[in-house]
């Protein structure tokens, strides 16, 4: 994690993350390359292919990259990547995980007339997308994002929230969507979660996801620590 320019000066990652220097990752992606950004992308499991939760889920896909202008825009979620919102908490919840990636399901367990458990779903492992040292740099920066960041709105007194603000567009003369990926933890109840507002942002506001989606993901997070769900 070296710092990288931004708007003429240097930055370090963890800044970049905090208040969405999109710049600077834009640099990062073309410095990195696209199949590095490929690979990373797949082990999060960005890779076109469709999920089963057991309902079929659209795929998620960083879309062509015909050029390293196209690249920078991709390292930043622009151009043609397109991420359910099911993709997007899976990868909030690889980082919580020390960045071992589960396989996501609907139904926890199915109960009979008189509630006894019929078949209940067994965590699966789908893969590790970063090492947990890794995992755990992001966590911290995740976290100042929350705490000083973009991601204010997504704070819960007591509980430390970590998070990510987004800004898609994505398509001419409409607004963007508003994006907010983020978990929590609380004694042993735990969430991850993704929040997108369909062209419930601003296009003049680099910090949108913060102030339309970070809200919503807060109030979710604080429901089911409070209540144990998951």
């Amino acid at each position: 994690f070296a710092d990288e320019p931004c708007s003429g000066a240097q930055v370090t990652l963890e800044n970049a993350l905090t208040h969405s220097y999109n710049t600077a990752f834009a640099k990062l992606g073309v410095d990195l390359g696209e199949s590095d950004v490929r690979r990373q992308a797949d082990s999060f499991g960005v890779n076109g292919e469709s999920l089963a939760v057991p309902l079929r889920v659209s795929a998620s896909s960083l879309g062509e990259i015909p050029d390293d202008a196209s690249l920078a825009q991709s390292a930043i979620g622009q151009r043609d990547v397109a991420l359910t919102p099911l993709q997007a908490a899976m990868i909030a919840s690889a980082v919580a995980n020390n960045g071992v990636l589960m396989a996501p399901h609907l139904v926890s367990e199915l109960q009979a007339t008189d509630l006894t458990v019929l078949d209940r779903t067994k965590p699966e492992e789908l893969g590790t997308a970063v090492p947990p040292e890794v995992a755990g740099q992001l966590q911290q920066m995740m976290r100042s994002v929350v705490a000083r960041g973009t991601g204010t709105a997504a704070q819960i007194p007591g509980v430390d929230v970590a998070g990510k603000t987004g800004t898609a567009e994505n398509a001419p003369n409409k607004p963007p969507h508003a994006w907010f990926i983020g978990f929590a933890k609380a004694g042993d109840r735990q969430v991850a979660v993704a929040v997108v507002i369909e062209n419930g942002g601003n296009s003049g506001s680099e910090t949108t996801g913060g102030r339309a989606a970070a809200p919503v993901a807060r109030d979710v997070m604080r429901a089911v620590l409070r209540t144990g769900g998951g």
